[in-house]
């Protein structure tokens, strides 16, 4: 273990980049923000960046058994972090963004304060007009998501 320990304190930049790539490229396609197509090709950058790492690491098995490393890590925390999903998922319930976001349009409960000395509450039963987030709680200001024309 002081072999691998030696070789992480005498990696160059080189090979911090190679690692760098190969740990945003594995996180990309293992990921769902890309498409099935850019997924394979960030596999393929991400292998090649991983090849490039093990080459340069002296000795090149130490560059592998770090890769294979980081795979684990990668694996564990993902699990992990799966694991603490299903459990608190089961004890509050699964609740959807859509479904929240139908509750809060549903409730549409507007507190104004019409004068300093006399606070009052409205609640309507309307809907809230077109169902912008920015006018998600009743605000009068501009939606976020519409753009100025």
């Amino acid at each position: 273990m002081s072999a691998l320990h030696h070789s992480l304190e005498t990696m160059g930049v080189l090979q911090f980049l190679f690692a760098a790539a190969f740990l945003i490229c594995y996180a990309l396609a293992i990921g769902g923000f890309l498409g099935s197509g850019a997924r394979t090709s960030v596999s393929v950058v991400g292998f090649i960046a991983a090849i490039g790492f093990s080459v340069f690491t002296d000795p090149w098995v130490h560059g592998v058994i770090l890769t294979v490393f980081a795979v684990i890590g990668v694996g564990l925390f993902l699990g992990a972090a799966w694991l603490l999903k299903l459990l608190f998922a089961s004890a509050v319930g699964e609740v959807s963004v859509e479904a929240a976001y139908d509750d809060a349009l549903s409730a549409s409960v507007i507190d104004a304060v019409q004068e300093p000395e006399a606070p009052s509450t409205r609640v309507t039963s309307e809907p809230v007009g077109d169902g912008s987030i920015g006018r998600l709680l009743g605000g009068d200001g501009p939606a976020l998501d519409q753009r100025a024309s």
